[in-house]
């Protein structure tokens, strides 16, 4: 049903850290709620929430001020002043392994895996690994993240595309760097889109140099 209810929303950045901001329900039910947020949040993040629920749509707490839950985010459509998430509760206690990853991304057995998305014509063939890079903004503008951890799951010669957190814009250029390696250059930002999966990926053309061979193989 229909609900207009404040909502204190904690979730947690890339690095580990802890965001909350206050929002409000949209709608809510025995099983989730909708709701807008304004950090980058993406499909399978998870939420621990906190709201005046009718007692109706509880499983617990029933005669506390405050119904608290770990949520885990199914829908997120974008807003213009962030996003509006769809959420399942999951009651008292975080899915495994939320302790020691609370960032990760967790799916149900029903989910279908991730699917790669069609690659963007290049100049240089790229070859699908993984590979840990650290990504840093030049010219910050705004707030969030300024710098972050990250994959490209594709690399090339001439550049990548990685996963990303920060709100960065097309034809920004970053500072891309091998994490435990000593590759580093400043990239183009090319081209932004959010993934099958719902995470938003940067294809990056590499300006100061190419990838090494150690990096991306023979192609």
């Amino acid at each position: 049903m229909s609900l207009s209810l404040p909502v204190k929303v904690q979730g947690y950045k890339a690095d580990g850290s802890v965001w909350d901001e206050m929002s409000t329900l949209d709608n809510a039910s025995a099983s989730g709620a909708a709701f807008q947020v304004r950090h980058l949040v993406t499909k399978g993040n998870v939420f621990l929430i906190s709201m005046p629920l009718p007692k109706r749509f509880r499983r617990y707490d029933l005669s506390e001020p405050s119904y608290r839950t770990y949520a885990l985010v199914r829908h997120v459509n974008s807003t213009l002043t962030g996003f509006r998430v769809g959420v399942m509760f999951l009651g008292k206690n975080a899915p495994r392994g939320f302790e020691k990853n609370p960032s990760g991304l967790y799916f149900l057995p029903s989910d279908p895996p991730p699917v790669a998305t069609v690659k963007e014509r290049r100049r240089w063939q790229r070859i699908d690994i993984f590979v840990n890079l650290k990504l840093r903004r030049l010219s910050p503008e705004g707030g969030g993240p300024q710098e972050e951890r990250t994959i490209a799951e594709n690399i090339g010669r001439g550049g990548a595309r990685v996963l990303t957190s920060m709100a960065v814009g097309k034809g920004e250029v970053l500072m891309v760097e091998e994490i435990d390696g000593p590759f580093r250059t400043r990239a183009e930002v090319r081209n932004i889109f959010i993934g099958a999966d719902s995470i938003p990926r940067l294809n990056l053309q590499f300006l100061d140099g190419e990838a090494p061979e150690r990096l991306v193989g023979r192609s």
